[in-house]
This record gives structure tokens, sequence and C-alpha cells, in this order.
């Protein structure tokens, strides 16, 4: 019915009489013709050669010696013409293949031009040799498309193809020169496994419907899937990129696996969309961008970034997992927005860590991470726990603006500043030694800490942080006030000096002891220097003792301790000007009682 048909719109000639062209080594020219028969090598007789492959191994060969052009032709029947070696060219342009046509093994010494040809049935180019030119652009194969093992020692020209949802099949192909398959369309499984592309590859805009596969590839030169599409799984485990890969605006829609792929130029993933992606111990040895890009489930566990990486403004729409992974660049997460988990347990940050504007919906495991620079997450928002547990900061944290549910510090440890400006937090675990003498915050950032660790009945870091918070306070104040034109004494601080002596801002009682102590020293010191005691004899006979000097240091001591605790003395006065002394110290001893027992009351009866 198919040569029927062939018959009905061209003319017809048998393919014998091509054959026989052939096989005289006639010049083989045919236009707008139906061929019918089975176009087989095998029914003519040919010189035959040995010769050697490119990969080393012997081919015997029938030489076809003429140029054939055979062009908008309909080839009705098979099409054999495996293994033979063509001198000059072969152009089949705009050719209809009705049956198989096989070409396994062929060498096309002198180029081979397919463009535009249509393959209605298993077309094969298995371990085929290319030279001069390998033009397919167009093409459509409607069943398999086999090319595996060819080797393309020329550009090879598949832009603008059509692969049928048969497998599609390339493995172990070699592309010395450029790659192109631009536009190209494999609507069923397109296998690259362990192909080579010694120079540019593009596969821009190309669609695969199907599985895309070069496990195990090699990109010698620049590789482009810019706006590329995969609707199934996308296989790049164990590839090799020995320069830059651009996956710019592609849309990957199933699994995408870079398991182990090495990548030695700039990786571009700008605005490109994945469902799970799988990058767990790749290398980078260039930069990685995938800014502003979209992803379900990411993997980069154990990845090693050498250079910059960059995930800013991305969305992670399921769990994104770093851990294990190391950065020797400086790494930018600014703005990403992670909707499940974050993962980047035992990570090693060498450089900036920069997180800024990120959001994280689940919860971020940062335990054990290692940040050996500034580890920046200003207005970040942590919507669940955020676990820096056993983390080690060796430059400054920045959380100022961030909104916090609860972080957890724990047995870590910062060697720069932790800055808690303008910081929000339900729920800080953090024990006070590991933040005291890092903080860089104003004062509502240390009451909420203060009533944090209230929360947290952590008593003694809460009394800790307030005191600390005063202390900071009274030291950023001066002496002296300005205003109107005038200079003042600042009472603000000297208020806060007397608190700090007195009670420790009321978290230290320990302060109001010393000073009670210094106090009645003092004063028994002036009542001693004085004279300002006199002891009045028990018997009532005689002179009192103390306006002789008759008391020693002791005995002023004795004296200041009973009047500083309201004690009262028989026969023991105060002469002169110290009994307004005396009257003084009872007084500030009562003060200093009532101020004890409220400093007391707040550090241990809680």
């Amino acid at each position: 019915m198919i040569e029927d048909l062939g018959r009905r719109h061209l003319p017809v000639i048998d393919a014998r009489e091509v054959l026989s062209r052939i096989e005289n080594g006639s010049p083989v020219i045919y236009d707008h013709v139906a061929i019918a028969g089975d176009l087989d090598l095998r029914k003519i007789d040919l010189p035959r050669i040995h010769f050697e492959r490119p990969a080393g191994e012997e081919q015997t060969a029938s030489t076809v010696a003429c140029s054939i052009q055979i062009r908008n032709c309909e080839l009705l029947g098979n099409v054999n013409l495996d293994h033979a070696l063509f001198r000059e060219g072969l152009d089949l342009c705009g050719s209809v293949f009705f049956q198989e046509a096989r070409f396994k093994g062929v060498s096309f010494s002198g180029g081979a031009k397919f463009e535009s040809c249509r393959f209605h049935r298993y077309a094969t180019f298995k371990d085929a040799y290319f030279s001069g030119c390998a033009r397919f652009q167009g093409a459509a194969f409607s069943a398999i498309a086999n090319f595996g093992g060819a080797v393309f020692t020329c550009p090879a020209h598949f832009g603008q193809c059509s692969f049928s949802e048969l497998c599609t099949n390339f493995g172990e192909a070699k592309m010395l020169e450029d790659a192109d398959f631009t536009d190209a369309r494999f609507s069923g499984t397109a296998n690259f496994r362990l192909a080579s592309f010694c120079r540019s590859a593009s596969f821009w805009k190309t669609a695969f419907l199907g599985e895309a596969i070069f496990q195990g590839g090699r990109f010698s030169g620049y590789a482009s899937f810019q706006s590329a599409e995969i609707a199934g799984e996308a296989d790049f485990r164990g590839a090799l990129f020995d320069d830059e890969l651009n996956f710019e605006f592609a849309r990957l829609f199933g699994s995408s696996i870079f398991l182990g792929a090495c990548l030695k130029g700039e990786v571009n993933f700008f605005r490109a969309e994945m469902g799970e992606v799988n990058f767990t111990d790749a290398v980078f040895l260039g930069d990685m961008r995938l800014v502003q890009g979209r992803a379900g489930r990411a993997l980069f566990a154990g990845c090693q970034f050498q250079k910059d990486s960059s995930f800013a403004q991305s969305i992670f729409q399921d769990d994104a997992s770093f851990q294990r992974a190391i950065f020797q660049g400086d790494a930018f997460f600014s703005g990403s927005r992670f909707l499940g988990s974050a993962g980047f347990r035992q990570a090693v940050f060498s450089r900036a860590a920069v997180f800024s504007a990120a959001f994280f919906s689940g919860e971020a495991d940062c335990r054990c991470v290692r940040f050996c620079s500034e580890a920046d997450f200003a207005s970040s928002e942590f919507q669940s726990a955020a676990r820096f547990d056993s983390a080690r900061f060796q430059g400054s944290l920045d959380l100022s603006r961030a909104k916090i549910n609860i972080l957890r510090l724990l047995d870590g440890s910062v060697s720069g500043k932790i800055d808690l400006h303008n910081t929000e937090f339900l729920r800080l675990e953090a024990r006070w030694p590991a933040l005291a003498g890092h903080l860089a915050c104003d004062g509502a950032a240390y009451l909420s800490l203060v009533k944090n660790f209230r929360n947290l009945e952590w008593f003694e870091d809460a009394d800790d942080c307030y005191y600390h918070y005063r202390r900071a306070g009274q030291s950023a104040k001066g002496f002296l006030v300005r205003g109107d034109g005038r200079t003042g004494i600042n009472w603000s601080k000297l208020s806060d000096a007397l608190a700090w002596i007195s009670c420790g801002y009321g978290v230290r009682p320990g302060h109001t002891v010393f000073l009670s102590g210094i106090l009645i020293i003092l004063f028994a010191l002036f009542y001693w220097i004085g004279g300002g005691i006199v002891v009045e004899p028990l018997n009532g006979s005689g002179a009192s003792i103390g306006s002789q000097g008759g008391l020693g240091f002791l005995d002023h001591l004795y004296f200041s301790t009973m009047v500083f605790t309201a004690k009262t003395l028989v026969k023991w006065y105060p002469v002169g000007i110290y009994r307004y002394i005396a009257t003084i110290e009872s007084v500030l001893g009562w003060l200093l009682l009532a101020l004890f027992l409220v400093s007391l009351g707040r550090t241990m009866i809680r």
C-alpha cells in the first residue's frame, strides 16, 4: 500500500537502477522521485577494503566511490548501507524513508546530509563515522533512532530534529566538534550515556518529553541547556563538565540527578525550574549560580563549592539538604525561601555565608556547622526551630531584624560579634556565657533575652544578662550632658553608678555586702582618728574611756558595726559631731539592709 502511495504521487524508478549506477561508479542524482525496492549494497559487487576505525578496531567496508544525491525522494523499500565507505558526499536531504534505514558502521568521508528527512521506521547510524559534515536539521524520526557509538569529526547538526516516543540512542557517541541540538524534540527516552562532547554542545530550547540520560557523559566545551524542557528524569550522574554549564530558564519537571558530577566551569541555573534535584557529592570548581530558581526536593549533601555559590532568591519547595557541603568561596542564600526543612549539618563555610532576608518555613538544621567568616542572617525569618547546636562562628553572627521562633545555640562558640538589633524571637536556647562579650544589640533585645532566660528558668543567665545590659548602658553615658547651650551633671549616670555599687542593679547581693563592709570600716576609721567615741565605766566611777585614747581600732570597728546594724550599745556614746555621723551610718545601714533583702529575694527566692 505504501508503494502504491509513492507511485501515485511521484515518478517511480527501480532500486536496481540506483544500485547499478553505484556499482558502476557513476554519479547518482535523483530529485522528486519514488524509489521502489530495497536499496541494499549487499546486492552489488563493490570493492572491499580493510581499515582501522578511530577507536582502533579493524573494519572491512564496501567502498562507494561515486557521489550520491537523492533529494526530496521517497524510498519505499528498505535501505541497507551497513559498513559502507563513502568516498564522496552523500546527500539525502528532504527524502522519506518508509522502511528501515540502516547506516550501521558507515564511514561518511565526504560528509552526510539528511536535512528534513523523515524516517518512518527504525533508523540506525550505530558506530557510523562522520567527517566533512553531518547535517540532520529538521529531520523527523518516527521510530527508534540509533546513533550509539557514532563518531562525528565534524560539526553535528541536529537542530529542530524530531525524535519518536521510542528510544533515541546516542550512547557512547563521540562528537569531536560542535554538537547542535537546538530546538530539537525527543518524544521518548534520549540516551546520551557515556557520550563525549569535545567542543560546544547546544541543547537550547530542546524538549525532552521522556528521560534524558547523560550519565557518565563528558562535556569538554560549553554546554548549553538554556530554556530546555525535560519532562522525565534528567540523569547526569558522574558527568564531567570541563567548561561552562548553562541551564538558564530551563524547566526540569522530573528528577534531575547530578550525583557525583564534576563541574569545572561556571554553572548557571538562573531562573531554572526543577522538580527533585540531586547534586550529592558533586564538585563545583567554578562559580555556581542558582539565582531566582525554583526546585522541589534539593540534595546538595557532600558537595564541594570551590568558588562562589549563589542561591539568592531561589525557592526550595520541599526539603533542601546541604549537609557536609563545603563552601570555599562566598555562599549567597539571600532572599531564598525554604518551604521544607533546610539541612546544613556539618557544612563548612570558609568565607562569607549570606542568608539575609531568607525565609525558613521548616526546621533549619545548622548543627555542627563551621562558619569561618561572617554569617549574615539579617532580616531572615525562621518559622520553626533554627538549630545551631555545636556550631562554630569564627566571625560575626548577624541576626539583626530577624524573626525567630526557636533558636538553639547550645554548645556553640562565637568568636566575633552577635548582632541582635531589632531581633524578634520567642525562644533562644543559648547559655549566657556563650553570648557574653559578643553581643551587639539594643536595650529591647537585652530585655527580651532576660525574659527569655527567665522563661527557660535559667535565672542565673537572666541575672547576668540584665547586669551586663545595665553596665553597658552606664558605660555609654557621659558624666556631663549638654543641651540648650548648657552643660550639666548627668544624674542618670550617677544614679546608675550608685545602683551598680550598692546592689549590682538588684541582681548582685554580694555588692551590698561588700559595700556594707567598706562603710563599716570607713566609719570606724572616722571614729578612731577623731576620738569620737566614749565608753562610760560599768560601775559609773572614774573618767569615761575613749576621750583619753583608751580605745583601739577594733573597739571603734565594733561600735561602727553595731551602729550600722542598728544594735543599741549600753554606755557607748558618740560625742560632738560624731553623733550625727553615727546617725548617718545607722540610716545607711537600714537602706543597705533593705537593698540586700530585695536583691537576695530576686536572685534566690524566685
